[in-house]
């Protein structure tokens, strides 16, 4: 009996994983995302909040294996996937994050709030801009998937992550490739990453830059739009499940 219980149990487990997965991938079609493979199937994809393998050790997403984004911001990070193989045609994009629905937002947010890392996730009742399909979380990988060293992993919360020593702002003249150049060559200088990394963190910089796209300050994996949030919330539709 205690065998047909525990059968029973993974798979209800297992329906509801599917469940889920299906109702993400449904709603963000629904919400007029796309997904990223659809416009180019070399880029990678590998959701780290459909693992345990991130910062709240826990599944997040489901089954769900998709990246999907405004259609607009895909097209940039599609540009930058181009930009990458003109320079580098062994390496890729690999996505680890893309839109996130307002429910697990809220959820990450709970599992953070009073620790050291509450000021690294967006507040739950309004959403970042990963809640509103216009921010995605990448690094550069090799041909066979492995990541390049970027000095630090996905979800380090520390200076060693940063590309900006300045508050961000939506000037366009403060988030240039030439800022973020100097600041992660300095980091390099400082010894708090190499030297390889700093290269590496640069040219991800700089072709998603060149895309249209800049790095949150403290992420160098994080990149978004030159706007600030109040007008993200006016132009883009909240991921609202």
């Amino acid at each position: 009996m205690k065998t047909i219980l525990t059968t029973a149990l993974a798979l209800l487990s297992a329906a509801s994983a599917w469940a889920q997965s299906a109702d993400l991938d449904e709603n963000m079609r629904r919400y007029g995302l796309v997904d990223i493979r659809s416009l180019d199937d070399g880029i990678l994809v590998e959701l780290r909040y459909s693992t345990e393998d991130n910062f709240v050790g826990r599944d997040m997403y489901g089954d769900l294996e998709t990246a999907y984004l405004l259609p607009h911001f895909a097209r940039k990070v599609v540009e930058a996937q181009r930009l990458l193989k003109e320079l580098h045609p062994e390496y890729t994009l690999l996505i680890y994050d893309a839109a996130r629905p307002i429910s697990v937002q809220r959820t990450m947010r709970r599992m953070v709030e009073g620790t050291p890392n509450e000021s690294f996730v967006a507040d739950g009742s309004r959403g970042g801009r990963h809640n509103y399909g216009v921010a995605v979380d990448l690094t550069i990988a090799r041909s066979d998937g492995r990541p390049i060293d970027m000095g630090t992993g996905f979800d380090h919360f520390g200076d060693e992550a940063s590309v900006k020593g300045t508050p961000d702002t939506d000037q366009a003249s403060t988030r240039t490739i030439e800022v973020y150049r100097e600041y992660i060559s300095s980091l390099a200088r400082r010894g708090i990453i190499s030297d390889q990394a700093a290269a590496n963190r640069i040219l991800l910089t700089e072709v998603m830059c060149r895309a249209g796209l800049v790095p949150y300050r403290r992420e160098w994996w994080h990149f978004e739009e030159i706007i600030s949030m109040p007008e993200t919330r006016r132009r883009y539709r909240l991921l609202d499940f």
